[in-house]
């Protein structure tokens, strides 16, 4: 156990296990920078996901007595919030239609590799899902956030 916080290099890992680059469902997983980095709808490597920390928050806990200056051994369940922002492109309609029905199939795979998922770290829980929201779209690109979540725990190193 670390004090370390989610890792969302985890949910990649699972992503490309589910083979949604090797079936081509997308082109590419990145991390926040690079989404950070894109400038315009335009500049989206479509169909491609970016994975984001959203937040960790711990429920609180009893924590022990020790003398000033110590640190005692102590764990907490820390509940993490992560999003997946996936951007899909479709030129053939000009309406938006095509790029929703897009969008559906590229969110279905997604879902269905991480609800119920269960991350690899002490006391994790199998991941839920939260929310989704269209970001951005034009007629031919959608920009949608979906949101999960999951916990898993954090320990200090008591000294």
């Amino acid at each position: 156990m670390s004090a370390a916080p989610f890792d969302v290099e985890l949910v990649r890992e699972r992503l490309v296990a589910a083979k949604l680059l090797e079936n081509q469902t997308l082109r590419s997983i990145k991390g926040a920078a690079d989404y950070h980095a894109v400038q315009s709808l335009q500049d989206f490597p479509a169909p491609c996901a970016y994975l984001v920390l959203g937040r960790e928050k711990a429920g609180s806990q009893q924590q022990g007595v020790a003398p000033p200056g110590q640190q005692v051994p102590s764990s907490q369940i820390a509940y993490a919030s992560f999003g997946v922002v996936v951007a899909v492109r479709n030129y053939r309609d000009q309406r938006g239609e095509q790029v929703t029905h897009d969008l559906k199939e590229v969110l279905g795979a997604i879902r269905g590799a991480l609800i119920g998922w269960v991350p690899d770290l002490p006391g994790a829980r199998a991941c839920q899902f939260v929310q989704g929201d269209m970001q951005d779209y034009n007629a031919s690109i959608a920009l949608w956030a979906d949101i999960f979540q999951t916990q898993h725990i954090i320990k200090g190193a008591a000294r």
